[in-house]
């Protein structure tokens, strides 16, 4: 579901809905609505969502022909923080966990520094 997925992106990106809203200059109350699945955005207001959580508009509206195949892919950061891994044949504890899922957001915004 749509607001679903959207609810799932912010926290994700470990934003609260107020700086999710000012960043994209949207009503916090219009904002909530979507989340809990009262309101649906306009197709602006879509777009814009899209682009800030850098996925598509059909993944948002689950339109996307290859659904099946969205199944199998994983979220890194949920990976790194709750996923069963071992490195060096040690399993990270929550701190090494939170430190690597702190570096490999920052490699990823960095990236996304270089093609502004």
């Amino acid at each position: 579901m749509f607001c679903e997925k959207l609810r799932h992106l912010r926290k994700h990106q470990e934003l609260s809905q107020m700086e999710v809203c000012k960043r994209l200059n949207i009503p916090q109350a219009c904002y909530s609505r979507y989340e809990t699945g009262t309101n649906e955005p306009d197709l602006q207001t879509l777009k814009k969502l899209a682009t800030f959580f850098d996925c598509t508009v059909d993944y948002l509206l689950e339109i996307d022909g290859n659904s099946a195949d969205n199944d199998k892919v994983v979220d890194l950061n949920d990976f790194i923080l709750n996923g069963k891994y071992t490195i060096a044949s040690k399993f990270p504890n929550e701190r090494d966990r939170r430190i690597i899922n702190s570096l490999v957001n920052s490699v990823y915004r960095i990236d996304e520094l270089t093609y502004i």
